[in-house]
């Protein structure tokens, strides 16, 4: 039993190094709320049927004083969060928003239920005493002991101990092999910290809770014991652990006759006030949040989830005579079953949410403004920043005013897999499963996590940034793109344009890994794309929209790609330090429509033109009564009858404007742009964008050309005849 303590101190340390002890008192968001909903509402249930259970003769437990009531309360209204987040991981729901709610309130769950445990062995006593003798007084004594014991040593923690893991963390630096007397030094300094309490007869497992929760969570010494410590736990001590729990337990005295029946109602009992009382908070508050019914009784399901530390509890309870061995069982089945309807609510979760993404597509035409906001922005390297940052100034400019969802941006480091950056790849667990240790990627990454983090510091209230990182081959990096978007569920990725600006203000060749990328993404991608040519916008700082006022200018021709940059352009028109205009051709009277085949195929050509005309009219004409005719945007109308004239058109706008925001056109049939698909240099960004993409239109004019989410890859049609508009 006393091997068993000490190896369970190990799993408490990681769990408290993993979570931030600040967050209890964080009323700000929703996910600590849930959780003291829900613990609340377990642990008032729990004690309200104690007493009739007990009554009833079923008896749960030998030792019916308030303790042990507290304790089980407890217990039953905790939820295991490193099961509950690997869980949530492997059934790929991490990046959904259900799944990142659930993740923030398992571990504000975890740590609140813990430290809840950690006061009641102050106070109560240790939780392994049996029936000792000392009276009232001596209980007093030893509280008091504990409570300066834990006292004096979080203050050693916080001004000796953090100090030390700073400095140690600034010797070893990321991308280079950490240093054998620092790992030394960290580990000895930690199982000093959890033993010291065992002298004091103090509890060494909660202690290890203590002290791995005011331990710092960022820096690499806390990653090098969480590590070490999880590849131990997970290979070695917690299956160990398990086996002997199992060898413990009496099987007979559970399968004998007289005790099958009342098994069979500790089992339904037990259970049945774990559902109850954590589905009670959750759903009421989660409702009252503004989740849906349904998604409200998964997030309680999820979060109804137990593991290691509750077999733990029973198992230490079943030795010091609190519960017997019967109890024990019931509690292990209890467990297991909170563990294995997971899958089908997580099904359900992702039943609902294809269900939704089927019935809103994934576009920012279709986007419901008091839903959350999710786009994906890719970076070659520290020269795109400013596309993401304009990207998240704009953007933010929409979502952060009035009721609605927020804004989330993930920006994507996409990075060439080389023999050395295979060499420097290290497996882990989580969101991100896959990380690179080169110096010079490192680095890189460091520098836009930094300069994002400028950003936000400065004027990104409301933004949500995570950075992701795509190590593959320019073969297969579109992949690791689109299966991004998807698991994040994101409506538009933007990429960089594959040519630069060279100095003297012409288009470089540009490199060819990533217009392939770029052109395979914009084939395959589950939601609208977006390709930024970039001149310099706004200068060379960061923060470019947010500080400088910018000339946009918006073209519209007609199209499922141009509805989508218009849909765009609405999340800007309210930018302050925007002044836009929207530039809508037209043809005019001596403009010739293309011939079409014969017979049938002229019917559907003319009747999917008429659809998309009449789309086009209604969503321009919503966009023009919101914006326009409020004196938010400018709009100007061109009349053309060729596609030289169109030509001739833009390049009379150079100079003008520092941003341009063009629909690729990829099924646009117009007179407008006839002839210019056919000398186009880059035939991906379509003809508008190649027009102002190209080196004779302007060396200060950034592009962001807008391809709308493909419907036909969204919904099963027998002809494209049948697809919405």
């Amino acid at each position: 039993m006393r091997i068993s303590n000490y190896a369970f101190a190990f799993y408490l340390f990681v769990l408290g190094l993993e979570m931030e002890p600040r967050s209890i008192l964080q009323w700000s968001g929703p996910a600590n709320k849930i959780a003291y909903a829900g613990i609340i509402s377990t642990v008032c249930i729990t004690l309200l049927c104690y007493s009739f259970i007990n009554y009833s003769g079923i008896g749960i437990a030998l030792d019916h004083s308030f303790q042990v009531m507290f304790g089980l309360a407890v217990g039953l209204a905790a939820t295991s969060s490193p099961i509950l987040t690997r869980l949530i991981t492997e059934l790929k729901i991490g990046k959904s928003e259900i799944g990142r709610l659930a993740v923030r309130c398992g571990l504000a769950n975890d740590m609140i239920c813990t430290s809840l445990m950690c006061v009641g062995i102050i106070f109560c006593g240790s939780f392994y005493s049996k029936n000792g003798g000392g009276g009232q007084a001596s209980a007093i004594i030893h509280s008091i002991v504990s409570v300066l014991l834990i006292s004096f040593e979080v203050w050693v923690v916080l001004k000796i101990v953090n100090p030390i893991f700073s400095v140690l963390n600034d010797r070893n630096p990321q991308g280079k092999p950490i240093r054998g007397i620092d790992m030394a030094v960290v580990s000895v300094l930690s199982v000093l910290l959890c033993s010291v309490s065992s002298f004091f007869g103090f509890d060494q497992n909660f202690n290890a809770f203590v002290v791995g929760l005011f331990l710092p969570r960022d820096g690499r010494m806390s990653n090098f014991l969480i590590s070490k410590i999880n590849f131990a736990l997970t290979a070695f001590i917690l299956p160990l652990y398990l086996v002997m729990v199992g060898i413990n337990a009496n099987y007979d005295s559970w399968m004998a006759d007289h005790e099958q029946i009342r098994t069979v109602y500790k089992l339904l009992i037990i259970g049945s006030i774990g559902v109850v009382g954590k589905l009670t908070g959750t759903v009421a508050y989660s409702i009252g949040h503004g989740l849906r019914w349904p998604e409200a009784v998964a997030l309680g399901l999820l979060l109804n989830v137990k593991g290691y530390f509750h077999i733990f509890c029973a198992y230490a309870a079943m030795n010091n005579d609190i519960i017997d061995r019967n109890s024990m069982m019931v509690m292990m089945l209890v467990i297991i079953g909170t563990v294995v309807p997971t899958p089908l609510v997580v099904a359900f979760i992702v039943r609902r949410a294809r269900a939704r993404g089927q019935g809103s597509l994934m576009g920012l035409q279709w986007h419901d403004p008091s839903r959350e906001l999710r786009v994906l922005v890719g970076l070659h390297g520290v020269e795109d920043v400013p596309i993401a940052v304009n990207v998240m100034e704009t953007m933010r400019a929409a979502e952060g005013s009035g009721d609605g969802g927020g804004l989330v941006t993930y920006v994507v480091d996409m990075v060439e897999m080389t023999d050395k950056a295979m060499a420097s790849l290290v497996h882990g667990e989580g969101m991100e499963a896959v990380t690179v240790t080169d110096e010079g990627i490192m680095a890189v990454r460091e520098q836009v996590r930094s300069a994002l983090e400028a950003y936000k510091a400065e004027s990104g209230d409301g933004v949500r940034v995570r950075c992701l990182l795509a190590v593959a081959a320019f073969d297969d990096m579109h992949e690791d793109i689109c299966s991004s978007a998807q698991d994040c569920m994101v409506l538009l990725v933007v990429l960089p344009f594959h040519r630069r600006n060279r100095v003297d203000g012409a288009m470089d060749i540009g490199h060819l890994g990533y217009r392939m990328v770029n052109e395979r993404v914009l084939q395959e991608a589950p939601c609208s794309v977006g390709i930024f040519v970039d001149r310099g916008l706004g200068g060379s700082g960061q923060s470019s929209m947010s500080s400088v006022t910018q000339n946009v200018c918006v073209v519209f021709i007609g199209g499922a790609d141009d509805r989508e940059a218009l849909a765009y352009a609405g999340r800007m028109a309210d930018h302050p330090g925007v002044r836009m205009m929207v530039l809508r051709f037209l043809p005019d009277s001596t403009a010739k429509g293309k011939e079409s085949g014969p017979g049938r195929r002229v019917l559907a050509a003319v009747g999917r033109q008429e659809m998309e005309m009449k789309a086009d009219d209604e969503y321009f004409t919503e966009f023009y009564d919101r914006f326009i005719a409020s004196g938010g945007a400018g709009y100007m109308e061109k009349h053309v009858g060729s596609g030289a004239e169109t030509v001739a058109t833009l390049r009379a706008l150079e100079g003008q404007y520092q941003l341009f925001i063009v629909g690729r056109g990829k099924d646009r049939d117009s007179v407008l742009t006839a002839g210019m698909s056919e000398w186009a240099e880059c035939p991906e960004i379509g003809p508008i964008g190649d027009i102002l993409a190209s080196s004779d239109f302007s060396a200060t004019a950034s592009v962001l050309v807008i391809q709308q989410h493909n419907i036909s890859q969204s919904l099963n049609v027998i002809d494209d005849e049948f697809l919405p508009i």
